[in-house]
């Protein structure tokens, strides 16, 4: 079979995810056309010739390969609304009125792919239809929304990522459809054509696969119940799409260092997730805030985070409870203690951490569940574990200091790197920060 390089005629950043997930290597050479097409054609196939007309401009611009030949993929997609296409709204106003129109009402999203295939000069079409109901719409929910500036770069006004996306009621359809790429439409065409395309580099199963049966043979040595280590991918500095390369292993559980990004990536990913699964989510991603925690930016991780890693001072305590009474729950958090002393590292000194500890315990909206450390990354093993069986002790004692009802919460203990998360297993961490060997060296 001819191999051929993916082009993608788009600088749509979601259809480059979205084929990034879905493991193509590509190229991105956006084209601009009048988008104006023939007015006696049909709706599908007016969509269909946009997409044509993307691909044939972008073949136009593109040299071909000497060792093999290159596949161009354009896409169009619009919304509509009886018979009529709501294309991007010029101002304020034509946003106003597409929201309008659309609230309490459904519509459809209909997306068109062509591939052409630059050796041969073939090309394949497709095309899927999406629709979408929204729920009723008030004036001043269009008009929040408008001032996000979302709509003016999106078909129909709206994007189904971001805040739009509490505007829907129900979806039929491909998910990704509507996302702006239905994968199962290019793959058809991709068939059709006859050729494989480049794929990428799958080297993140293999990374995943290995850390996975590292942690089973230290759990089984320390003859520990299996399952009791679990792994937190630290994806801080990584892309959406290599969250969703992990989700994809079976991986569940990440952590962040910092909220703007974590925030932006979280959006990213649920969004990722839902089109590669046709819109459902049948196993929620946990969230773990790891990183330190400034208390200005307790607001936006209080309730998104399944667990906080990084408390180490009274007053971050106190803006996490005042934050989670608001929302009427407890944040699960850890007690962060910097065994080593260490000034290039946060958390509470060892000689304070039992104090906190009683402290913290009494706050309604914390639930305190364990205790988090960084150790000195030493090279001396004997050293590394004297410092491991101190974490250990401190956490056994810090556990007993604990009246009963409170003592069977502190349970975890986040404790292992890439470094050492083997040695930390045989300690008995229960969460172990695993980034370098996952994803490789950050960016």
């Amino acid at each position: 079979m001819n191999v051929r390089r993916l082009v993608l005629a788009s600088q749509s950043p979601r259809r480059k995810q979205i084929l990034t997930i879905s493991g193509y290597e590509f190229e991105v050479l956006p084209t601009q056309i009048s988008e104006i097409p023939d007015e006696n054609l049909n709706l599908t196939s007016k969509i269909r010739q946009l997409a044509s007309q993307k691909a044939h401009a972008c073949l136009k611009m593109r040299k071909p390969l000497k060792e093999l030949g290159i596949l161009v993929l354009g896409a169009d997609t619009v919304v509509v609304l009886s018979d009529q296409i709501l294309g991007k709204p010029k101002d304020e106003n034509e946003a106003r009125s597409f929201l309008r129109r659309l609230s309490n009402s459904t519509h459809d999203v209909i997306t068109a792919v062509s591939l052409v295939d630059e050796p041969t000069g073939r090309e394949a079409q497709g095309h899927a239809i999406t629709h979408v109901t929204f729920r009723t719409l008030s004036d001043a929910e269009i008009d929040s929304y408008i001032k996000t500036g979302e709509p003016f770069d999106k078909a129909g006004g709206y994007g189904i990522q971001g805040a739009a996306s509490d505007f829907i009621k129900r979806i039929e359809g491909p998910y990704d459809s509507v996302v702006g790429l239905p994968m199962k439409t290019v793959e058809a065409a991709i068939a059709e054509l006859g050729v494989e395309v480049e794929r990428r580099n799958r080297d993140i199963e293999n990374r995943f696969s290995k850390v996975r049966s590292d942690i089973l043979e230290a759990v089984a040595q320390a003859k520990r119940i299996p399952g009791s280590a679990r792994l937190v991918a630290v994806s801080k500095t990584h892309p959406a799409t290599s969250v969703v390369d992990a989700w994809k292993t079976g991986q569940r559980i990440f952590g962040e260092n910092y909220v703007q990004e974590a925030v932006d990536k979280m959006a990213d990913v649920d969004e990722l997730v839902r089109a590669i699964s046709e819109g459902t989510r049948k196993d929620p991603i946990e969230w773990h805030m790891i990183g330190s925690l400034q208390s200005k930016k307790v607001k936006d991780v209080v309730g998104k985070f399944a667990l906080i890693h990084s408390v180490d001072r009274i007053s971050l305590a106190n803006e996490i409870d005042k934050r989670a009474r608001e929302r009427g729950i407890r944040q699960r958090c850890l007690l962060q203690v910097n065994i080593g002393d260490e000034s290039t590292k946060r958390g509470i000194s060892k000689k304070e951490f039992l104090d906190l500890l009683q402290s913290v315990v009494k706050l309604g909206g914390v639930q305190v569940v364990g205790m988090m450390a960084l150790p000195p990354l030493e090279t001396n093993l004997l050293k590394a574990r004297k410092t491991f069986q101190e974490l250990r002790d401190l956490f056994e004692q810090a556990r007993e200091s604990l009246p009963e009802n409170l003592r069977q919460d502190f349970v975890e203990l986040s404790l292992g790197t890439t470094h050492d998360y083997q040695l930390a297993i045989e300690y008995g961490a229960t969460f172990l920060r695993i980034g370098t060997a996952l994803f490789g060296e950050r960016t």
